[in-house]
């Protein structure tokens, strides 16, 4: 099926995330190191807080300069979670061997711009010792395959890391655990939105939240 885009203007003016101090801290530290905007850090941060209850680790794949992450492991930290927060990437950029037909606007290095000392020495500055990078291809880098979790983020943009990603953290989410895909609905996304569709096509329950997140229930 195709693909069909047009502007969406949602008329909704409810936005806690403007009174929410802690939260607004937090994303003016972390804002220079991610390409995610404002609401949907939001999302991510008040994910977490509805979260406090599930057991498990946090798991994020697709870092760039570790933002969203750091943003969540914040939080995991203000929350009191005795959780470890798992970043991933390549550090160099979309790896050319995962795209496929389904990403006609990647080439393969995208991203690059972000080399794994700039993540390692936010971590360091904020220190939040919760915060465990995992540098290479997932999940073949992966050695902690015992851990269990309480919230994915999938921020790969490519079809392909977005399937690998979630057939390896499936299995492996707690009980009332969420994945969150990022760049659900974006042009330049095409795959991560088709891989998403095929999964609701395929009976898996996901909310389509018109911010660019798309939210899958295991």
């Amino acid at each position: 099926m195709d693909l069909h885009y047009e502007p969406i203007v949602v008329t909704s003016q409810y936005a806690p995330w403007k009174v929410d101090s802690e939260f607004q801290k937090a994303y003016q530290t972390f804002k220079p190191y991610t390409l995610v905007e404002e609401v949907r850090c939001w999302e991510l941060w008040d994910l977490l807080g509805q979260l406090k209850g599930v057991s498990g680790d946090i798991l994020e794949v697709g870092v760039w300069r570790g933002g969203t992450g750091c943003l969540m492991a914040w939080r995991a930290r203000q929350l009191g979670l005795d959780c470890k927060i798992y970043l991933c990437d390549t550090f160099a950029g979309v790896p050319k061997e995962k795209i496929t037909a389904q990403d006609p606007v990647y080439r393969g290095g995208e991203h690059a711009d972000a080399p794994v000392k700039i993540l390692d020495d936010l971590i360091d500055k904020h220190g939040l010792e919760n915060a465990i990078i995992v540098q290479g291809i997932f999940p073949a880098k992966v050695a902690w395959s015992e851990s269990f979790f309480r919230m994915v983020h999938v921020d790969v943009d490519i079809y392909e890391s977005a399937k690998e990603t979630t057939l390896w953290a499936t299995p492996r989410m707690s009980s009332g655990g969420v994945i969150v895909f990022d760049d659900y609905g974006f042009r330049n996304c095409g795959g991560v939105t088709r891989y998403v569709d095929e999964l609701k096509r395929g009976g898996y329950f996901v909310i389509h939240n018109l911010n660019g997140h798309a939210i899958l229930i295991p």
